[in-house]
């Protein structure tokens, strides 16, 4: 059956708000709005950032609906992803890349393997496809990305100063030690010559694949942590070899 946007208009927030309830309080307004002694407070990030905006509104479009007939071209034009009511990397790869008013918006070209990054995020089923409610957050995820790291690029070149990771991950409201610090800034900076001087640098594409390895590991152990701990957080769980694959190597 091809996918059709009024069968799925106006159900995408009451299905995020029952799924974060169910697995992820942290965004669902519970556990003391998602504060956290272990972890911060990066669920208030999404829930006064993230989850309220408007994605097809940044890109100029004159609607939702505008959005979601991209999203059902790729959907339909596809066996399995008809039959899957949802799109893969590769179409999601073409959906940032070729549509004009996104690819505009963000002036990157998206890789497919970060657009595979992203979407293992958001596949809550697990069944390797992105459907329209989970499109849909991601879109408002990368928007808030967006929005946080132009706070940071003061001088518009499309990177951010290595030495403002720190502020930039303590705005989201992580809890991150000094030396996971470093270690997200070896793994995600760039040397660039400006001016016969190194600087070290974060692209805008390094930044939102940082952004999706920190979510999706930081709610992959939290959850662990709570189903391992009688509810209560500890910062630390007992992790399954087979377990430990499963989340680290998805993403």
């Amino acid at each position: 059956m091809a996918w059709n946007y009024q069968q799925h208009a106006g159900h995408f927030n009451q299905q995020q708000q029952q799924h974060y309830q169910q697995h992820h309080p942290q965004y669902a307004g519970q556990q003391a709005q998602g504060a956290s002694q272990t972890y911060g407070n990066y669920g208030n990030f999404f829930q006064q950032n993230v989850f309220q905006m408007n994605a097809w509104q940044a890109y100029n479009m004159s609607g939702e609906a505008e959005l979601a007939g991209i999203f059902a071209h790729y959907v339909n034009r596809d066996q399995a992803n008809t039959m899957a009511q949802g799109i893969q990397s590769e179409d999601l790869c073409n959906i940032l890349n070729q549509t004009g008013s996104i690819k505009a918006y963000y002036n990157i070209t998206w890789s497919r393997e970060l657009c595979s990054v992203m979407m293992a995020m958001l596949d809550r089923n697990p069944d390797g496809f992105m459907q329209w409610p989970e499109f849909m957050e991601l879109q408002r995820c990368i928007l808030a990305w967006h929005n946080m790291f132009r706070r940071y690029d003061t001088d518009k070149s499309g990177y951010i100063e290595s030495h403002e990771l720190n502020n930039v991950v303590s705005a989201f409201g992580y809890r991150i030690s000094p030396d996971v610090m470093t270690t997200l800034l070896k793994r995600y900076s760039r040397a660039h010559a400006v001016n016969g001087q190194v600087r070290t640098l974060i692209a805008f594409d390094d930044f939102v694949s940082l952004c999706v390895r920190l979510r999706a590991y930081t709610d992959a152990f939290r959850k662990r942590d709570r189903c391992s701990n009688g509810g209560c957080e500890t910062g630390s769980c007992m992790y399954g070899y087979d377990d430990f694959l499963r989340c680290v190597m998805c993403l």
